[in-house]
Order: C-alpha cells, then sequence, then structure tokens
C-alpha cells in the first residue's frame, strides 16, 4: 500500500506487514528532492541521521542532489526475524563509522573480549564496552560478552581453561560473575570463544558449557561456542582435540565455526 502524504516535496509511505513473531509494520519513505535540498535538511527532517540517508542510497562525496531525484527514507524500524543470522566479532575500540555501516545488517555483535583469572574472576576489556552494547541494542542487534581466556601476555592461555573447569567452585564463580554483568551492562548473551583446549580437558571444557547454557537460557540469554573448523572427525591437533563437536553443539545454543582460521598465515 502506497500512501501519499502533504509533507515537503513529493513523499510517499510504504508499509507492509511482513511474516514474523511479531508481526511488526516497517516502514519507508520514499522522498523526491526539491531545489535547495541538501542530505542535512533532509535527513533533519526526517530526524534521522544523515550517514545514513548517504549509505542507504549510495550517494557520493559531496553528496550532490539533483531535483526529482527519488531517495530512500529508512524509518529506523527493523524486524526481529531474519532469514539469515550474521554475526562479527568487533573489539571496543572499532570505529564508530564502521560500527553504524555494519550494524543494520547484523543479529548479534559479540565484543572481543573479557577474560578471567584462574579462580573465575573476570577481566575487562582495556577499553569501554558500553558504547557497543547501547549501539547494538538502538539498531535491533544483539550485544553478546565473548569470554576468552586470554593471559597477560594477550595469548590464549590453556591453564586458565584447566584451572576453571576442573573446579567446581571456581567455575560457579565464573558463571556467577559472567550472568551478574551481563545484568548489569545489558548484554544479551555469551560466546565462549576458548582455543588450544588441552585433550585432557575435553570432557570438563563440555561440562563447563553444559552449565553456563543451562544458567543462561534460564535467565534468558543465548550461548554459543566458537570451534575450529576442521575436515574429519579424527583430526589431529590443539585447536580440535580438546572440543567435543557433537557434545558442544547440543549444549549450547548456538555453534560458530571459525572458518577464517583457513585465512590466517601464522608467523612464528
Amino acid at each position: 500500500m502506497a500512501e501519499k502524504h502533504g509533507k515537503r516535496g513529493a513523499s510517499y509511505t510504504i508499509r507492509k506487514k511482513r511474516r514474523s513473531i511479531s508481526q511488526m509494520e516497517i516502514k519507508m519513505d520514499i522522498y523526491v528532492v526539491q531545489p535547495g535540498d541538501t542530505v542535512d535538511l533532509i535527513a533533519s527532517y526526517y530526524g534521522i541521521d544523515v550517514s545514513l540517508l548517504i549509505f542507504d542510497n549510495q550517494l557520493v562525496y559531496p553528496y550532490e542532489l539533483a531535483v526529482g531525484q527519488a531517495l530512500f527514507i529508512g524509518g529506523g524500524v527493523r524486524t526481529p526475524s531474519r532469514a539469515i543470522t550474521v554475526t562479527g566479532y568487533a573489539y571496543p575500540f572499532i570505529s564508530e563509522w564502521v560500527l553504524q555501516q555494519t550494524l543494520p545488517y547484523l543479529s548479534y555483535l559479540p565484543v572481543f573480549s573479557y577474560g578471567f583469572t584462574s579462580n573465575g574472576q573476570l577481566v575487562p576489556p582495556l577499553w569501554a564496552d558500553e558504547p557497543l552494547i547501547m549501539a547494538a541494542w538502538q539498531y535491533g542487534t544483539v550485544p553478546v560478552l565473548v569470554l576468552t581466556p586470554l593471559g597477560p601476555d594477550g595469548r590464549f592461555n590453556n591453564q586458565l581453561i584447566t584451572s576453571v573447569v576442573n573446579n567446581p567452585v571456581y567455575t560457579q564463580n565464573l558463571i556467577q560473575n559472567l550472568l551478574y554483568l551481563m545484568q548489569e551492562k545489558g548484554y544479551g548473551g555469551v560466546d565462549i570463544d576458548f582455543e588450544y583446549i588441552l585433550p585432557d580437558d575435553r570432557d570438563a571444557f563440555t561440562a563447563f558449557v553444559w552449565q553456563v547454557a543451562e544458567t543462561m537460557r534460564a535467565n534468558g540469554y543465548h550461548t554459543s561456542v566458537a570451534l575450529a573448523p576442521k575436515t574429519s572427525a579424527d583430526q589431529a591437533g590443539l585447536l580440535y582435540e580438546g572440543k567435543d563437536y557433537p557434545a558442544l553443539g547440543e549444549a549450547a545454543d548456538s555453534v560458530l565455526l571459525m572458518t577464517y582460521e583457513w585465512g590466517y598465515t601464522y608467523k612464528h
């Protein structure tokens, strides 16, 4: 259905219903450029960010407009139902511009990352994560806390994993600290990104993921686990032998296959 408005210039609003859980209404405007218009004036008129107007219409600097040109005006409302789930890790120091360009297309925003001590105390990232959490929710994207066993040198430390997953007290410390922080900061889920797990810790790690996921589900949160991609069930290597892929897939709500590992070139 198209409805013409008596707005500045010629503007049309298109409303349509899409089948989804909440049956949300999607609103879009098509604005026809009038003499004297600029991207700043149009964005201000509609109450949207000028960068969104530029991006949606693929305008090229210096963003000159032609009278009669039709511009798409997004209503800023997104349906929670998507055909696919899209996610992408982000450091807290990510460029604000890159974040704004990416968030409209993401289902989840895993913020990298929180570490932990050998007894289950959380170690926050060096940069504030609140701006990413707020921005994600503004775009209808779920911010996810990424949990990693990074040591003081910034590398994955499997001794931290061994200490926590084999000690029930430390496991509960970490889970309760996670839950408290997620509730306090507004995260919507947790991503467990443990790498280089020792083969002897394989079953203990699976049990740990089960405990995290059950606690999170009971409190309305999503749990994912990151897995290195492999080409055979018995593939050797420290990235694979410490993880029970079928069991972790059963325990977590979703898994993230780190296929970007295939594109890395490591220097020793």
